[in-house]
């Protein structure tokens, strides 16, 4: 988390053959932006910002601060997809 970013929520996440992964998701208020980061120890890890007009991301991570299960998965699902697209040389985390 960069200066002026407060922690929201903060989720283990159980994967089926992965193992568990690590979402958080923070808020910085004056610069208006969401940060959702994903791990998955020892050797994942990706992170993305996204601003509001991002519905995609925006809705999952508004799922998953009111309590919603299904939207911490999905939130999990992106992370450890993101994590692979760049282990296969496609991409890097953001």
């Amino acid at each position: 988390m960069s200066d002026g970013e407060q922690l929201v929520a903060e989720q283990v996440v159980a994967m089926d053959r992965t193992g568990d992964m690590t979402v958080r998701i923070s808020q910085h208020r004056s610069e208006e932006f969401w940060r959702v980061d994903v791990r998955r120890d020892p050797h994942g890890y990706t992170t993305t910002t996204v601003g509001a007009g991002d519905s995609f991301l925006m809705n999952l991570i508004q799922g998953a601060v009111s309590g919603e299960p299904l939207a911490w998965r999905h939130l999990a699902h992106w992370g450890q997809d993101t994590m692979g697209r760049s282990s296969r040389g496609a991409g890097r985390p953001y």
